[in-house]
């Protein structure tokens, strides 16, 4: 056999492995919660949302913001998995899915009661894990302090926007949509906190 005839058949072999590997997303979670965020003040339909975790060997299935599983493990392809039309990554069903960075939080609450002493009690819960493409926690008062979430995105705003990108950490106490309040930082820093004086947290990013 020439090597020419042996390039070939070396490419046939390798051919599908390639193509397989160009359909498959990388190990992760990936949510669409930014392209949905803003599509309709951008004037598009708001997209059915979308949130899933592919395991390192290439099976997946969806979760919910809490990251907990939402049906079991499927082998094979995504349903209306699709390279981004006209740029890089990659989308379903036409929404422009995002790898999400995973995050460990800690969350303490002011309890309703004081300490004996007068001074301030507190709750504290710590390795929450999260992440930053739509991902919530709740830490419960247990009747001591406020039930409180927290939620994490990496923020890209509407186009037309002057606002700059940012990682945005949200505190939630009674309406899971509106927070009481938020702060943000860089969309690529390592580390997010807020303090409100009757709760005070942190989410550090632990890999990309």
């Amino acid at each position: 056999m020439t090597f020419m005839h042996s390039y070939c058949a070396a490419l046939v072999l390798i051919a599908p492995v390639a193509v397989a590997a160009q359909d498959a997303l990388p190990a992760g979670i990936w949510t669409n919660t930014e392209d949905g965020y803003f599509a309709e003040e951008e004037g598009r339909s708001r997209p059915a949302p979308v949130m899933i975790e592919v395991g390192a060997d290439g099976r997946w299935r969806g979760i919910d913001a809490f990251g907990a599983p939402q049906g079991e493990w499927q082998e094979g392809s995504i349903p209306g998995l699709a390279p981004r039309e006209g740029g890089s990554g990659w989308q379903i069903d036409g929404s422009e899915i995002r790898r999400a960075r995973p995050f460990t939080c800690w969350v303490s609450v002011r309890k309703f009661a004081a300490k004996p002493d007068g001074t301030p009690d507190w709750t504290f819960a710590g390795n929450l894990a999260s992440f930053d493409q739509g991902g919530r926690v709740t830490i419960a008062g247990k009747g001591e302090a406020p039930d409180v979430s927290i939620r994490l995105r990496n923020v890209t705003w509407a186009v037309g926007s002057r606002n700059k990108p940012s990682l945005v950490l949200y505190v939630h106490k009674d309406d899971p949509e509106r927070a009481e309040s938020y702060s943000w930082a860089s969309p690529d820093a390592s580390l997010v906190g807020i303090n409100l004086r009757w709760m005070q947290g942190s989410c550090t990013r632990m890999g990309d």
